[in-house]
């Protein structure tokens, strides 16, 4: 678009949101492939085409974030501004940087055994934990960090996120992205055990199937707990499950069909 750097403003934001969607998207894809190729100092990690990506990138999501809102709403203001301004390119592979406004999953290792899932499936799971501020939430499954990322914008500082991601390799990228978040903990540990570690956070949120939620899981919700999981045997029987912990009792409901990848626990 411009050879000259851009001045990230008000102003900016106002002329970006004026663009058509196919302009917007054809500027990220323009940006992602400079950032790949690393023409010149254009590299991912330079700071001025890592701010103009962001930036422009953010611009995109204002296609999804009406998107999301008129076909799956409604969903609390918070919980849309954070998939506005998360930046969901910080999360996805090099090569999807241009997809990552899109509202599908996308695969993080080659054999597709760990996905970034839909911006809206995120969503959908917090608007059942009525996810807020000051919330303590603990993440099952980390993946590149992405849903972390938005439950800390959702929580805010005075909430915590602690999550468990079991792939070594994931939950050390997962770390490096979400360094700048001091509300989060990303932890590299098998989540099926994990409930020990849990220390009395009222709401869960799992980012892979259980073919049953564990009972260890279910034992740990305090009173008035909360915890969000797709759950079936196979890929094409998954529903979204909420369990509530209420008067002593486990209430599960059911939200609907959803797809997530597999639990890759051996327990």
């Amino acid at each position: 678009m411009t050879a000259h750097p851009v001045l990230f403003t008000v102003e900016f934001r106002r002329k970006m949101a004026e663009l058509s969607p196919d302009q917007r998207q054809e500027w990220l894809t323009s940006l992602a492939a400079r950032a790949r190729r690393g023409e010149g100092t254009a590299r991912r990690d330079d700071p001025v085409l890592a701010q103009e990506l962001r930036e422009v990138a953010r611009g995109c999501r204002l296609r999804l974030v009406d998107s999301v809102s008129r076909q799956l709403g409604p969903f609390h203001d918070r919980h849309l501004r954070a998939l506005l301004e998360v930046p969901r390119e910080r999360f996805v592979r090099p090569e999807d940087i241009e997809r990552s406004a899109e509202d599908i999953p996308l695969p993080l290792d080659p054999a597709g055994l760990a996905t970034i899932s839909a911006p809206h499936a995120y969503l959908l799971s917090y608007r059942l934990l009525e996810l807020a501020p000051g919330d303590r939430l603990v993440e099952l499954g980390t993946g590149s960090g992405y849903g972390a990322a938005l439950a800390a914008f959702i929580v805010g500082p005075e909430g915590r996120v602690l999550s468990f991601e079991i792939d070594p390799a994931l939950a050390t990228a997962a770390r490096e992205r979400l360094a700048s978040e001091p509300n989060v903990m990303a932890v590299q540990g098998d989540a099926i055990e994990s409930a020990s570690a849990w220390n009395g956070a009222k709401k869960a949120v799992a980012t892979f199937a259980v073919e049953e939620l564990p009972q260890s899981w279910l034992r740990v919700l305090p009173e008035g707990g909360l915890l969000v999981a797709p759950v079936g045997a196979r890929e094409s029987d998954q529903r979204l499950v909420l369990a509530a912990r209420r008067r002593g009792r486990i209430v599960q409901t059911d939200h609907g069909a959803v797809r997530y990848v597999k639990n890759r626990s051996a327990k």
